[in-house]
């Protein structure tokens, strides 16, 4: 018998609801993310106790869907994170460079 790989449907529930309260998302998208995070875990508890033949290949498919979603949900937040330390970069240059103007010894 196989099982759906519920660890890596955990996983994913939880960062779509770790999603759902990170305010560098839209409130459109933090929505979407909770919507998502509760249906998900309502299919968890069923598919908790689900048993399959071996070699389903829905299961199989899924199984590799679960492991594809999981990834894209922790690239997005690394990717909102990323932008969050750009914005933070970009404003200390303008400070850099702000301050650079003070020290100019002429202007053409």
């Amino acid at each position: 018998m196989m099982r759906v790989d519920t660890t890596t449907l955990a996983d994913a529930i939880t960062q779509c609801f770790d999603n759902a309260t990170d305010g560098r998302f839209s409130t459109l998208q933090r929505a979407a993310f909770l919507t998502e995070g509760k249906r998900l875990r309502g299919l968890l508890l069923n598919l908790l106790s689900a048993q399959f033949n071996n070699g389903t290949q829905q299961v199989l498919d899924a199984n590799a869907e679960l492991k594809a979603v999981n990834t894209e949900l922790k690239a997005a937040a690394a990717s909102i994170a990323k932008t969050a330390s750009t914005l933070n970069n970009v404003a200390h240059l303008v400070g850099t460079l702000d301050g650079l103007l003070g020290v100019a010894v002429s202007f053409i």
